[in-house]
């Protein structure tokens, strides 16, 4: 366990998302915050599927259709992909991060003191989770700026070629398509086209 005395040498950067699912992009913000600190956060918003919250910068991120894997699912997709690309399990924590209760966030995360949040910023949402974050007295780090056309890829994409039964394994780790297969998820969500 970290020591309090030991945290001026520990630094912690956080990353967040709702990884509906986790794909490819997920893992190059991922690998492009591990490399500013001693451990990755990893904190997982919407967490709660029951208590999703509107925000006015991007209003379908609230939707229950976007946000179809529960806590859980998205938990073993993550851990699943990093151990299997060769991550330690001491360099990375899952954790809960309820972005639109904020207040409710902070006690899933590491001391502010030794702690930078690596947001990437595609849209409105990418600016307003860094103002959420500095809200609470955080350190943001932007990792970059792109359009939307620069994405590797999408939750949003992913989840509408599942439902449509078009190609999607390619933009996901392996272990996220596995898991996807076996737990009955792409089964799932091809019929919710159908019905």
């Amino acid at each position: 366990m970290t020591q309090i005395a030991e945290w001026g040498a520990h630094h912690y950067s956080v990353v967040l998302g709702r990884f509906q699912p986790l794909h490819n992009g997920h893992i190059e913000y991922f690998e492009a915050a591990r490399k500013r600190a001693s451990q990755l956060i990893i904190g997982i918003t919407n967490p709660d599927k029951d208590r999703l919250v509107h925000d006015r910068a991007d209003p379908n991120r609230s939707r229950s259709g976007s946000n179809p894997f529960g806590y859980f699912d998205r938990h073993q997709m993550i851990t699943a992909s990093l151990a299997e690309a060769g991550w330690d399990w001491r360099d990375f924590t899952v954790v809960p991060a309820p972005i639109n209760r904020p207040a409710e966030m902070v006690p899933y995360l590491p001391p502010k003191a030794a702690t930078t949040v690596c947001i990437t910023v595609y849209d409105a949402w990418g600016d307003r989770k860094a103002e959420l974050m500095r809200g609470l007295g955080y350190q943001v780090e932007i990792l970059w700026r792109r359009d939307m056309n620069s994405r590797l890829t999408s939750g949003t994409q992913i989840r509408r070629a599942m439902r449509a039964g078009a190609e999607w394994r390619d933009f996901v780790p392996a272990a996220v398509a596995r898991y996807l297969d076996q737990s009955g998820w792409t089964a799932t969500l091809a019929a919710q086209s159908r019905g």
